[in-house]
């Protein structure tokens, strides 16, 4: 009896998948995805016997992806996981099975065998330890004449127990990986379909869009689908694929199913290729699949689609601001009466550019303290610590601090911008030097004043571009506050800072201090802004001069080289002030 219960479940095992109605009560799923999970599961595309748990909402993990392909090969094959595995060469491990009425019984045995009353079926093995021979027969050993004689019948294999991913079916016996002896996985890394890292797989990671893109990939080319039939689709994120991935981004969002519908597509034009997949999401696009198996046209040129191999960075900066007021200025008419009036939101909400760009600059002319020791001089300003939401809510996302206003408040009040800026935006001054990523692309911040350029201003270049290259910044960015107050042009000072800025490495140059709008320079085939004046300025409640620049620079980087292969900019005249006799803390364009 024992011997033909096993030599089913044998059978059973190493039949493959069975076919079967899927059966979809108390399965947790997207309304969305209902249909298209129903058809996967009705057409074959996906075996019935795949269950990965009652929440179909849950990212997939590489184990269950590796499954869902090779379960489309062994459908569209008509094989089996075990012939697919055999004509590949995969091994799987067998123990040989001897009966119970071929057993070895004899007194010496039981006399020698442990005992364990507590536990006896552990500690008194039924079957012997013995490795087969190359007939799949246990090899003799010197208890053999005290067994009983051979009967016309062979001792039976059974399979050892494996994965649960493989239904029953036992381990392979050496496989690609060290952390996993599943036959779908070592299958579907013998078809190519999948790969590890230094001998790992990773069965239970969960499995990135772009890792989904590639896997799909393969699987359709080794049912003989390596070409899109549509050219790829556009991501606004594309910068974001890795570049291992990029063919297979194209390839899926340019390969259809008999509806027009993308294999795999992305969602508000991005294809967030770091984001998980989830188990919906792949068994609809195994499904689409199957259905674009039936497509044979091809999209000539889909792999040199462009829009997947450069970025462009939309920079934006702007000049001095001050969110408060000198010591001794009125409260009427100061920034501080209009944040009350108007909010956190009212003063950058006139600037369009800096609501659609990348990543926007000002310089931070002042402080946000409580502090009231002061220095002595004629203007000292100072905001409250609340104002730092003001340049979150005008969209900044970088300020230099490096300016004659950062210590008004002594080294308290230079410690408390610092820190009530930080939580909102990156802070550049001095020492401090931030590196951005922006769409993938890091961009390095360094900032100074410039009063002169002597060997000590050039060891701060220098070790500032040394700096920031060793971090990894791909782009380098120097603000300086420099110059001299209500001159239109730049000095020789400026100049000879700009232009050692860009002889050593600096992508673009931004100045401030004059309070007026200075020339916009090229050098070397880069820009040199000297002066953008004035932005939200409450250190004067009616300037004479409310001319501003906001300026703005687009990087073309390739992503392979990381070069800049594209550089342009518009300087874009604007106004301190929405009306003319006063200041009222809201920059508009002319």
């Amino acid at each position: 009896m024992r011997k033909t219960v096993c030599a089913l479940l044998l059978s059973a095992m190493l039949t493959g998948t069975q076919a079967g109605a899927w059966d979809n009560a108390g399965i947790t799923m997207s309304r969305w995805a209902e249909e298209g999970v129903a058809a996967a599961y009705q057409s074959g595309a996906v075996s019935s016997d795949f269950d990965p748990g009652s929440d179909y909402t849950r990212p997939i993990t590489r184990a269950q992806m590796a499954r869902l392909t090779v379960d489309l090969v062994i459908g569209e094959q008509q094989t089996t996981l075990t012939d697919l595995a055999g004509q590949l060469g995969i091994q799987l491990a067998l123990t040989p099975l001897v009966s119970a009425e071929e057993e070895p019984e004899t007194e010496t045995a039981a006399e020698e065998a442990p005992t364990n009353p507590a536990a006896p079926d552990e500690a008194q093995p039924t079957e012997p330890e013995q490795a087969p021979s190359e007939t799949g027969q246990s090899a003799p050993d010197s208890t053999a004449a005290e067994a009983p004689p051979e009967t016309d019948s062979p001792a039976e294999s059974v399979a050892v127990s494996g994965d649960p991913l493989d239904g029953g079916l036992p381990p392979v016996v050496s496989g690609s990986f060290s952390d996993t002896q599943s036959v779908y996985i070592e299958t579907a890394a013998q078809l190519g379909i999948v790969n590890g890292a230094n001998g790992l797989f990773r069965p239970d990671d969960k499995v990135s869009r772009a890792e989904a893109a590639a896997m799909m990939q393969r699987c359709m080319g080794v049912l003989g689908r390596t070409e899109a039939n549509l050219q790829p689709q556009q991501f606004t994120d594309s910068y974001a694929i890795p570049r291992w991935a990029v063919e297979a981004v194209k390839y899926v969002s340019g390969r259809t199913d008999l509806f027009g519908q993308a294999i795999m597509g992305g969602s508000g034009g991005r294809f967030s290729p770091q984001d998980s997949y989830t188990i919906e999401q792949a068994i609809l696009s195994i499904g689409r699949m199957q259905s674009s198996l039936q497509i044979t046209n091809v999209a000539e040129g889909w792999r040199s689609a462009p829009g997947y191999d450069s970025v462009t960075l939309a920079l934006t900066f702007g000049g001095d601001c001050t969110l408060g007021r000198g010591h001794n200025f009125a409260y009427s008419g100061s920034f501080d009466e209009m944040y009350d009036q108007k909010g956190a939101a009212y003063f950058f909400s006139g600037i369009a550019e800096f609501f659609d760009d990348d990543l926007t600059m000002v310089n931070f002319e002042g402080t946000l303290t409580n502090a009231t020791a002061h220095a002595n001089k004629t203007f000292v300003f100072k905001g409250r610590p609340e104002y730092a939401k003001v340049l979150d809510a005008g969209s900044i996302d970088v300020v230099s601090l490096a300016n004659n206003h950062s210590m008004d408040y002594l080294q308290r009040g230079y410690d408390d911008t610092v820190h009530y800026l930080s939580p909102y935006v990156h802070v550049s001054a001095y020492d401090r030097m931030p590196i951005v990523t922006v769409k993938g692309v890091r961009i390095g911040f360094a900032s100074n004043v410039g009063w002169s350029f002597d060997s000590a201003q050039k060891q701060f270049i220098d070790n500032a571009i040394r700096s920031l290259q060793e971090r990894g910044a791909e782009l380098i960015v120097f603000n300086y506050h420099w110059g001299i107050e209500r001159s239109y042009h730049s000095d020789p000072t400026q100049q000879a800072i700009g232009h050692y800025c860009i002889d050593q490495g600096a992508d673009l140059v931004i100045g401030h201090h004059p309070h007026v709008v200075q020339e916009v320079e090229t050098y070397q085939g880069k820009q040199i802004a000297y002066s953008l004046g004035n932005l939200v300025f409450g250190g004067n409640n009616n300037p004479s001069d409310k001319n501003c620049l906001i300026y703005r620079h687009n990087f073309t980087l390739d992503l392979d080289s990381r070069q800049i292969t594209a550089s342009s900019y518009q300087a874009i005249p604007y106004s301190v002030s929405s009306v003319s006799w006063r200041n009222d803390y809201h920059p508009v364009k002319q």
